[in-house]
Protein backbone atom coordinates (compact mmCIF):
# COMPACT_ATOMS: atom_id res chain seq x y z
CA UNK A 1 0.00 0.00 0.00
CA UNK A 2 2.78 2.43 0.97
CA UNK A 3 4.66 1.68 -2.25
CA UNK A 4 1.54 2.32 -4.33
CA UNK A 5 0.83 5.67 -2.66
CA UNK A 6 4.49 6.68 -3.00
CA UNK A 7 4.50 5.80 -6.71
CA UNK A 8 1.44 7.94 -7.39
CA UNK A 9 2.83 10.83 -5.32
CA UNK A 10 6.28 10.83 -6.92
CA UNK A 11 4.86 10.17 -10.38
CA UNK A 12 2.48 13.12 -10.30
CA UNK A 13 5.17 15.30 -8.71
CA UNK A 14 7.50 14.61 -11.63
CA UNK A 15 4.72 15.25 -14.14
CA UNK A 16 3.91 18.61 -12.51
CA UNK A 17 7.62 19.50 -12.52
CA UNK A 18 7.71 18.73 -16.25
CA UNK A 19 5.26 21.55 -16.98
CA UNK A 20 7.99 24.18 -17.57
CA UNK A 21 9.40 21.87 -20.24
CA UNK A 22 6.00 21.84 -21.93
CA UNK A 23 6.05 25.64 -21.90
CA UNK A 24 9.48 25.60 -23.55
CA UNK A 25 8.19 23.15 -26.15
CA UNK A 26 5.25 25.48 -26.82
CA UNK A 27 7.67 28.40 -27.18
CA UNK A 28 9.64 26.50 -29.85
CA UNK A 29 6.35 25.66 -31.58
CA UNK A 30 5.20 29.30 -31.65
CA UNK A 31 8.54 30.37 -33.11
CA UNK A 32 8.31 27.73 -35.83
CA UNK A 33 11.35 25.89 -34.47
CA UNK A 34 9.98 22.46 -35.35
CA UNK A 35 13.24 20.55 -35.09
CA UNK A 36 14.03 21.89 -31.62
CA UNK A 37 10.45 21.22 -30.53
CA UNK A 38 10.44 17.62 -31.72
CA UNK A 39 13.90 16.85 -30.32
CA UNK A 40 12.86 18.14 -26.89
CA UNK A 41 9.54 16.28 -26.99
CA UNK A 42 11.15 12.98 -27.94
CA UNK A 43 14.01 13.23 -25.45
CA UNK A 44 12.02 14.31 -22.39
CA UNK A 45 8.95 12.14 -23.04
CA UNK A 46 11.17 9.05 -23.20
CA UNK A 47 12.93 10.03 -19.97
CA UNK A 48 9.60 10.57 -18.23
CA UNK A 49 8.29 7.20 -19.42
CA UNK A 50 11.41 5.37 -18.24
CA UNK A 51 11.37 7.16 -14.89
CA UNK A 52 7.70 6.44 -14.19
CA UNK A 53 8.22 2.78 -15.05
CA UNK A 54 11.45 2.35 -13.06
CA UNK A 55 9.86 4.10 -10.09
CA UNK A 56 7.86 0.89 -9.56
CA UNK A 57 11.13 -1.01 -9.03
CA UNK A 58 10.52 -2.97 -12.23
CA UNK A 59 12.98 -3.75 -15.01
CA UNK A 60 12.66 -4.33 -18.76
CA UNK A 61 14.52 -6.94 -20.77
CA UNK A 62 14.37 -5.65 -24.35
CA UNK A 63 15.32 -7.77 -27.35
CA UNK A 64 14.97 -7.57 -31.11
CA UNK A 65 15.96 -3.94 -31.67
CA UNK A 66 17.92 -5.10 -34.70
CA UNK A 67 14.59 -6.13 -36.26
CA UNK A 68 13.53 -2.49 -36.60
CA UNK A 69 13.78 -1.10 -40.14
CA UNK A 70 16.72 1.34 -40.14
CA UNK A 71 14.63 4.34 -41.16
CA UNK A 72 11.12 5.48 -41.93
CA UNK A 73 7.84 5.18 -40.09
CA UNK A 74 6.52 1.85 -38.85
CA UNK A 75 3.27 0.67 -37.29
CA UNK A 76 4.06 -0.97 -33.95
CA UNK A 77 1.43 -3.60 -33.11
CA UNK A 78 1.52 -4.87 -29.53
CA UNK A 79 -0.41 -7.04 -27.12
CA UNK A 80 -1.80 -5.11 -24.16
CA UNK A 81 -1.28 -6.73 -20.76
CA UNK A 82 -1.37 -3.66 -18.56
CA UNK A 83 -1.22 0.09 -18.07
CA UNK A 84 2.59 0.08 -18.20
CA UNK A 85 2.76 -1.09 -21.82
CA UNK A 86 2.71 2.45 -23.23
CA UNK A 87 5.48 3.57 -20.86
CA UNK A 88 7.61 0.58 -21.86
CA UNK A 89 7.19 1.15 -25.60
CA UNK A 90 7.67 4.91 -25.35
CA UNK A 91 10.56 4.80 -22.91
CA UNK A 92 12.66 1.91 -24.15
CA UNK A 93 12.18 1.93 -27.94
CA UNK A 94 14.00 5.01 -29.14
CA UNK A 95 12.12 5.75 -32.36
CA UNK A 96 9.70 8.74 -32.07
CA UNK A 97 6.14 7.49 -32.01
CA UNK A 98 2.55 8.31 -31.14
CA UNK A 99 -0.18 6.00 -29.84
CA UNK A 100 -3.73 5.19 -30.83
CA UNK A 101 -5.30 5.94 -27.46
CA UNK A 102 -8.78 6.09 -26.02
CA UNK A 103 -10.40 9.50 -25.68
CA UNK A 104 -10.88 8.98 -21.93
CA UNK A 105 -7.16 9.70 -21.39
CA UNK A 106 -7.88 13.35 -22.19
CA UNK A 107 -9.32 13.69 -18.68
CA UNK A 108 -5.83 13.74 -17.17
CA UNK A 109 -4.00 17.08 -17.19
CA UNK A 110 -0.32 17.19 -18.18
CA UNK A 111 -0.52 13.56 -19.34
CA UNK A 112 -2.84 14.60 -22.16
CA UNK A 113 -0.50 17.46 -23.09
CA UNK A 114 2.49 15.14 -23.36
CA UNK A 115 0.44 12.67 -25.38
CA UNK A 116 -0.62 15.38 -27.80
CA UNK A 117 3.00 16.47 -28.14
CA UNK A 118 4.16 12.97 -29.13
CA UNK A 119 1.30 13.02 -31.65
CA UNK A 120 -1.11 10.50 -30.18
CA UNK A 121 -4.58 10.29 -31.68
CA UNK A 122 -7.59 9.72 -29.47
CA UNK A 123 -10.29 7.23 -30.38
CA UNK A 124 -13.89 7.56 -29.20
CA UNK A 125 -15.18 4.00 -29.33
CA UNK A 126 -18.79 5.21 -29.03
CA UNK A 127 -18.58 7.46 -32.11
CA UNK A 128 -18.09 5.70 -35.45
CA UNK A 129 -17.53 8.92 -37.40
CA UNK A 130 -14.89 10.15 -34.95
CA UNK A 131 -13.22 6.72 -35.01
CA UNK A 132 -12.91 6.90 -38.80
CA UNK A 133 -11.42 10.39 -38.54
CA UNK A 134 -8.97 9.09 -35.94
CA UNK A 135 -7.81 6.34 -38.30
CA UNK A 136 -7.31 8.87 -41.11
CA UNK A 137 -5.33 11.15 -38.80
CA UNK A 138 -3.05 8.28 -37.82
CA UNK A 139 -2.61 7.28 -41.48
CA UNK A 140 -1.53 10.84 -42.29
CA UNK A 141 1.04 10.72 -39.50
CA UNK A 142 2.45 7.45 -40.81
CA UNK A 143 2.61 8.80 -44.36
CA UNK A 144 4.48 11.83 -43.02
CA UNK A 145 7.13 9.61 -41.42
CA UNK A 146 5.92 9.46 -37.81
CA UNK A 147 5.59 5.96 -36.33
CA UNK A 148 2.43 4.93 -34.48
CA UNK A 149 1.55 2.27 -31.88
CA UNK A 150 -1.70 0.33 -31.77
CA UNK A 151 -3.03 -2.26 -29.31
CA UNK A 152 -5.43 -4.26 -31.52
CA UNK A 153 -6.99 -6.25 -28.66
CA UNK A 154 -8.77 -3.01 -27.80
CA UNK A 155 -8.58 -3.67 -24.06
CA UNK A 156 -6.23 -4.72 -21.28
CA UNK A 157 -5.88 -8.48 -21.00
CA UNK A 158 -4.69 -8.09 -17.37
CA UNK A 159 -2.79 -11.37 -17.75
CA UNK A 160 -0.63 -13.39 -20.12
CA UNK A 161 -3.48 -14.14 -22.52
CA UNK A 162 -3.57 -12.47 -25.95
CA UNK A 163 -7.16 -11.85 -26.98
CA UNK A 164 -8.56 -11.72 -30.52
CA UNK A 165 -7.46 -8.75 -32.61
CA UNK A 166 -9.96 -6.25 -33.93
CA UNK A 167 -9.77 -5.62 -37.67
CA UNK A 168 -9.89 -1.84 -37.97
CA UNK A 169 -6.22 -1.30 -37.12
CA UNK A 170 -5.09 -3.01 -40.34
CA UNK A 171 -6.25 0.00 -42.35
CA UNK A 172 -3.43 1.98 -40.75
CA UNK A 173 -0.93 -0.25 -42.53
CA UNK A 174 -2.75 -0.82 -45.82
CA UNK A 175 -3.53 2.88 -46.34
CA UNK A 176 -0.08 4.15 -45.35
CA UNK A 177 2.02 1.27 -46.73
CA UNK A 178 4.41 1.29 -43.76
CA UNK A 179 5.89 -1.92 -42.27
CA UNK A 180 4.14 -3.59 -39.34
CA UNK A 181 6.45 -4.29 -36.39
CA UNK A 182 5.00 -6.78 -33.86
CA UNK A 183 5.84 -6.24 -30.18
CA UNK A 184 5.37 -8.92 -27.52
CA UNK A 185 5.13 -7.78 -23.88
CA UNK A 186 5.24 -10.28 -21.02
CA UNK A 187 4.71 -9.48 -17.35
CA UNK A 188 3.52 -5.87 -17.42
CA UNK A 189 0.17 -6.84 -15.88
CA UNK A 190 2.05 -7.60 -12.67
CA UNK A 191 3.40 -4.06 -12.30
CA UNK A 192 0.20 -2.00 -12.01
CA UNK A 193 -3.18 -3.54 -11.24
CA UNK A 194 -5.90 -3.02 -13.84
CA UNK A 195 -7.90 -0.87 -11.41
CA UNK A 196 -4.76 1.07 -10.44
CA UNK A 197 -4.97 -0.05 -6.81
CA UNK A 198 -1.62 -1.84 -6.53
CA UNK A 199 1.95 -1.28 -7.72
CA UNK A 200 4.53 -4.10 -7.62
CA UNK A 201 8.01 -4.65 -8.99
CA UNK A 202 8.32 -7.18 -11.81
CA UNK A 203 10.58 -8.29 -14.63
CA UNK A 204 8.99 -7.39 -17.97
CA UNK A 205 10.13 -8.82 -21.30
CA UNK A 206 9.63 -6.84 -24.49
CA UNK A 207 10.41 -8.58 -27.79
CA UNK A 208 10.46 -6.83 -31.17
CA UNK A 209 9.80 -9.22 -34.06
CA UNK A 210 10.84 -8.80 -37.72
CA UNK A 211 8.72 -6.40 -39.73
CA UNK A 212 5.75 -7.67 -41.72
CA UNK A 213 4.78 -5.90 -44.94
CA UNK A 214 1.24 -4.90 -45.97
CA UNK A 215 2.06 -6.15 -49.48
CA UNK A 216 1.93 -9.67 -48.02
CA UNK A 217 -1.85 -9.20 -47.88
CA UNK A 218 -1.95 -10.00 -51.57
CA UNK A 219 -1.09 -13.59 -50.69
CA UNK A 220 -3.66 -14.11 -47.90
CA UNK A 221 -6.96 -12.60 -46.82
CA UNK A 222 -7.19 -9.93 -44.12
CA UNK A 223 -8.37 -12.27 -41.37
CA UNK A 224 -5.47 -14.65 -42.01
CA UNK A 225 -2.95 -11.79 -42.05
CA UNK A 226 -4.28 -10.36 -38.77
CA UNK A 227 -4.07 -13.80 -37.17
CA UNK A 228 -0.52 -14.20 -38.48
CA UNK A 229 0.46 -10.95 -36.73
CA UNK A 230 -1.28 -12.10 -33.55
CA UNK A 231 0.48 -15.48 -33.64
CA UNK A 232 3.85 -13.77 -34.13
CA UNK A 233 3.22 -11.68 -31.02
CA UNK A 234 1.86 -14.67 -29.09
CA UNK A 235 4.97 -16.73 -29.89
CA UNK A 236 7.06 -14.48 -27.59
CA UNK A 237 4.54 -13.98 -24.77
CA UNK A 238 5.28 -16.07 -21.69
CA UNK A 239 2.25 -17.98 -20.37
CA UNK A 240 3.51 -17.27 -16.85
CA UNK A 241 6.01 -14.60 -15.82
CA UNK A 242 7.75 -14.59 -12.50
CA UNK A 243 8.39 -11.23 -10.85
Amino acid sequence: MVKTVLWYFLGWTVLVLSYPVLLLIKWHELRGQTKQQQNLVNRISRRLARYLFRLTGSTVRLSGLDNLPPSGAVLFVSNHQGHMDSLIIQGFIERPKGFISIVEVLRYPIIRTWMKQIRCVFLDRENARQSAACINQAVDQLRNGHSMVVFPEGRLSDGPEVGPFQRGWLRLATKSGVPIVPISISGSYRVLAKDGSRVDAAQVDCVISPAMRPKDLKKVDEAAFIEAVRQQILSHVHPKTEG
